[in-house]
């Protein structure tokens, strides 16, 4: 055992390891993706005076959203689970399962190690620094749980946000959806 000297501790540089800064920037972009599923309120039992002014906030706030905008809402969307996983050495990673009336998916959010490494070692270093993840989306059969399709990405963190997880959404049920035009053609 090494005895450090008082003044040599106080010198000693204290920095978090990537695995801290990993797990917080996943925590904040799972708080981001469960915000934009608020509207999944359970209505069972009667609010309080308190509760309900609160609900009439948030809801003047959905509201006030421009009506051109989409919204996991108007698509009918219901997020099913979100849980952040650090059992992987090299990948940790965020979990979010939801599903409409027709199909239900699974967006793997994954961050690597190295993208969690200060590029300068003097400078300051936090879990905003973290730039890009690895985005892996997949659609499931409701009847038989098989995989329907996949998309995946790199994506930078700052670009997720409930319209571009939409357009992904959108993008998965265009390439992978089994809904068949129906056209009538005619001799005219």
């Amino acid at each position: 055992m090494r005895i450090i000297k008082y003044t040599e501790f106080i010198k000693e540089e204290f920095t978090d390891t990537p695995e801290s800064y990993i797990e917080v920037a996943l925590k904040q972009i799972k708080k981001k993706i469960d915000k934009m599923f608020e509207f999944q309120e359970a209505i069972d039992t009667e609010p309080s005076d308190e509760e309900e002014g609160d609900k009439e906030i948030r809801k003047a706030k959905l509201d006030s959203k421009k009506k051109s905008e989409m919204s996991f809402k108007d698509l009918g969307v219901r997020l099913e689970s979100s849980e952040i996983s650090k059992y992987s050495k090299l990948h940790d990673s965020l979990t979010i399962k939801f599903s409409d009336d027709e199909a239900t998916y699974s967006l793997l959010i994954s961050i690597d190690l190295k993208d969690a490494l200060p590029k300068d070692p003097n400078g300051d270093y936090s879990y905003e620094d973290i730039e890009k993840c690895y985005m892996k989306l997949k659609k499931y059969n409701l009847d038989t749980f098989e995989v329907i399709g996949q998309i995946t990405k790199n994506v930078e963190i700052k670009k997720i946000d409930e319209d571009f997880l939409i357009s992904l959404k959108i993008d998965m049920d265009d390439k992978f959806g089994d809904d068949e035009e129906f056209e009538i053609e005619t001799n005219d």
